[in-house]
């Protein structure tokens, strides 16, 4: 494996000039930036109440011995630039409606709960939840959710080319609120397994996912652990040294944003300084030692920043994680294992868990 994943990384950026060329962003948002600015992480990520509204479908035709169950309920998403709103409640309605899948036993649900937040440009839930996440369930002996983000899936609008198209894109305003959506619909969920008998409710991301995954790690309530997957939160490096993000750093170009706006801007917008409030022994790290879009460089920097996490480096790049799969997995098994029970620190610092 070792040499053999950063060139196929840059095979994959290479490519993604193909994608991402289709088309780039057409709105300039910058000049909207300011209710983001310099703003409190407990401000732009607001806890959210438990919904009331969650639809529970079984899946009628299911050949595992899981259950499968779909999960829908009404986003309680706020948008903050009012120049946005208009987009978000017609061009972006499909977005309002969250999306989860719910795996658990035949006989029931557990007691333990695992919310999977997939990567940008997942166009739906099949793959992971025909190989992936059946493992996770097996191994960990929990059960598993399966959540969509915004702009992605069935949450896809029409208009868009590709999913995560309208995500990650120099359209900074719709960014930050995708971001910000992701996070609060991820918290819905977990208050309202809360309410469904779970006394523990962990989170684990891939790439976006995983850095979905360490936002929640910042803000209270806390998941009763995370391990992000080949992910940071340093989106102002990741702009203009991954290749895969060439698109939003040329239209931001275009738009007149250079280098040292960039940076700046980014440092305002405060992902890259958060600091978790989950301890270090409820986090678990994977990252790539090769790879080129999450570069160690900048892991092993957020990674000290963040008090040096257990963390488990595997061979290969950010798209050649799937040869690493086992050794994640027997890591992800280890570390669950050693937790301590988290029910009741759930329901000492959740709130909601007491409506």
């Amino acid at each position: 494996m070792q040499g053999f994943g950063g060139p196929v990384d840059k095979v994959v950026g290479a490519l993604s000039r193909v994608l991402h060329g289709l088309r780039g962003a057409s709105n300039n948002t910058v000049a909207d930036l300011g209710p983001y600015l310099d703003v409190p992480a407990e401000e732009l990520y607001p806890a959210p109440a438990v919904p009331r509204d969650v639809k529970v479908t079984r899946a009628r035709f299911n050949l595992s011995p899981r259950a499968v169950s779909t999960l829908k309920w009404h986003s309680q998403h706020v948008v903050l630039c009012p120049h946005y709103r208009a987009r978000h409640a017609s061009d972006y309605l499909v977005n309002q409606r969250v999306v989860a899948r719910w795996i658990h036993p035949a006989s029931g649900p557990r007691r333990r709960a695992l919310i999977y937040v997939h990567g940008w440009l997942e166009p739906g839930p099949w793959v992971e939840e025909a190989s992936f996440l059946p493992l996770i369930h097996n191994e960990l002996g929990v059960d598993v959710l399966h959540i969509q983000l915004p702009f992605h899936g069935s949450r896809n609008p029409k208009s868009a080319l590709f999913h995560g198209e309208f995500f990650w894109s120099a359209d900074l305003v719709r960014t930050l609120e995708a971001v910000r959506q992701s996070a609060l619909d991820v918290r819905t969920l977990m208050a309202w397994l809360r309410t469904q008998g779970y006394e523990e409710v962990g989170v684990t991301g891939l790439s976006l996912g995983g850095s979905i995954t360490m936002l929640l790690a910042c803000v209270e309530p806390t998941p009763d652990y995370v391990i992000p997957i080949i992910s940071h939160l340093q989106l102002a490096e990741a702009v203009e040294e991954a290749s895969i993000l060439w698109r939003m750093r040329e239209d931001l170009e275009r738009f007149g944003i250079d280098a040292n706006e960039r940076k700046q801007l980014f440092s305002r917008l405060g992902l890259g300084s958060l600091k978790p409030k989950l301890p270090v022994d409820r986090q678990l790290w994977v990252a790539a030692r090769e790879d080129q879009y999450i570069t160690a460089r900048l892991v092993e920097r957020q990674w000290r920043e963040w008090g040096e996490p257990p963390i488990e480096w595997i061979s290969g790049g950010h798209m050649t994680f799937p040869l690493q799969v086992g050794r994640i997995l027997s890591r992800m098994k280890s570390f669950h294992g050693g937790l301590a029970p988290s029910g009741s620190r759930a329901r000492a610092v959740n709130p909601l868990t007491s409506r």
